[in-house]
C-alpha cells in the first residue's frame, strides 16, 4: 500500500498547489495525469505509459472504435506490467458508476494475468465526492456494502457475480460485448487514507484503492447467466 499512499498523497498535495494557483478551473481527469506520471515515473527506470491498450480485452474488441486501454501503465520488466493505474474526476461531468465498475474489473485481470500492482484513483471536491459516495447505486442497499468503501481502510470484496439485484442491469450493459470472456467472481478492493484526510466540503480530495485478485479465483462467462446473457 505504499505506492498507494504515494499516489493519494502526491496528487492531493498537487492539487492543493494548484488550487492555491488559482488553477481550478482546468482541474479534470486529465489534469491529474502530470502528477500520476511523474509519481508513477518515480518508482521505476522503466517509462510509464498512457492509455495502454487492455492485455486482455482489447485483442477481443473487434470492429471500428477505441478498443478497451488503461489510463497508465509501468513495464518491468518489459512487456510484463508491474503496475496499472486508472482515474477519474468528479467535476461538472461525473463518472457514472457503471465506468468505475468498469475500471475495477479492467484492474483486477490485469492484477491476476501479470500480477501487477493496480490503483484506481477518484477525486474532486469533497461535498461532490461524500454525494457520489451516497448515492444508492453506488453506496448499495441492505445485506449489500458499497461498490467501494469510501470511509474504511480494510480489504473488501467487489462482488460481480449476479448475487446483488439493483446492479444487475449495470453489470449486463458492462458484460454485453464480453459475452465469452472468463470473469471474475469478486474482485479485492483495499483504500489507502484519502488526502488531504481532513478535508473541508469546498477543497478538493483524492481517494486511491489498491485493487487485486483472489487468490483462489472463481470466474463466470456472462453468455452462461440467466441474467448477464446477451439474448436475455
Amino acid at each position: 500500500m505504499e505506492l498507494a499512499r504515494k499516489l493519494a498523497e502526491g496528487t492531493g498535495a498537487w492539487l492543493q498547489y494548484q488550487y492555491a494557483c488559482h488553477n481550478s478551473g482546468l482541474f479534470s481527469e486529465r489534469f491529474l495525469a502530470e502528477p500520476i506520471g511523474r509519481i508513477l515515473a518515480a518508482t521505476t527506470t522503466q517509462r510509464v505509459i498512457a492509455e495502454y491498450p487492455h492485455p486482455v480485452l482489447a485483442p477481443l474488441a473487434t470492429g471500428p472504435g477505441a478498443k478497451p486501454s488503461v489510463d497508465f501503465v509501468v513495464q518491468d520488466p518489459y512487456p510484463k506490467i508491474r503496475v496499472a493505474v486508472e482515474s477519474k474526476w468528479l467535476g461538472q461531468t461525473r463518472p457514472s458508476v457503471s465506468s468505475i465498475m468498469w475500471d475495477l474489473i479492467r484492474l483486477e485481470m490485469i492484477a491476476h494475468a501479470d500480477g501487477a500492482d493496480c490503483f484506481f484513483i477518484l477525486g474532486g471536491m469533497k461535498r461532490s465526492l461524500d454525494a457520489f459516495f451516497l448515492q444508492d447505486l453506488f453506496a448499495g442497499k441492505h445485506p449489500h456494502g458499497p461498490v467501494l468503501h469510501a470511509y474504511k481502510n480494510f480489504k473488501q470484496t467487489v462482488t460481480l457475480a449476479a448475487t446483488v439485484p439493483h446492479r444487475i442491469p449495470m453489470m449486463k450493459k458492462l458484460f454485453a460485448k464480453y459475452q465469452e470472456v472468463a470473469f471474475p467472481h469478486k474482485i479485492i478492493a483495499r483504500r489507502t487514507d484519502p488526502f488531504p484526510f481532513e478535508c473541508k466540503s469546498n477543497q478538493y480530495q483524492i481517494y486511491v484503492w489498491q485493487i487485486s485478485a483472489k487468490g483462489k479465483r472463481d470466474v463466470f462467462y456472462p453468455k452462461n447467466s440467466i441474467h448477464y446473457a446477451a439474448g436475455n
